[in-house]
């Protein structure tokens, strides 16, 4: 058994965005993350390494771009990005963005990055 406590883990910035990794370390199946989007960013697009990659948002409304299709995710929406889709978001709301990441592997499993 292993527990985190959200109080207790650190956000670290990633780009323009922060991260707060909530995967235990005993998992590599998959990974957990919480990202912070403050208002105007902005991922660029990039093709997905990982098997699969699930943005849950929890808060804003964040507009993808996924394979050349437009959308915006609201509170209680996902998207599943395959590997090799091509994938970036945009933060053009009024307030701050917070989406759930899942991905698999976890970087752990495969030492990539978020």
């Amino acid at each position: 058994m292993e527990l985190k406590r959200y109080g207790d883990i650190q956000p670290f910035a990633f780009a323009d965005i922060e991260l707060r990794e909530l995967t235990p370390e005993a998992f590599t199946a998959a990974s957990f993350a919480e990202v912070v989007l403050p208002i105007g960013v902005e991922r660029p697009s990039r093709e997905n390494a990982k098997d699969h990659r699930m943005y849950i948002c929890f808060q804003g409304e964040i507009e993808f771009v996924v394979d050349d299709e437009t959308f915006r995710l609201g509170v209680g929406d996902v998207v599943h990005i395959d590997k090799g889709e091509t994938y970036g978001f945009h933060n053009g709301g009024y307030q701050e963005g917070r989406l759930l990441l899942i991905r698999v592997p976890g970087p752990q499993a495969d030492g990539a990055q978020p």
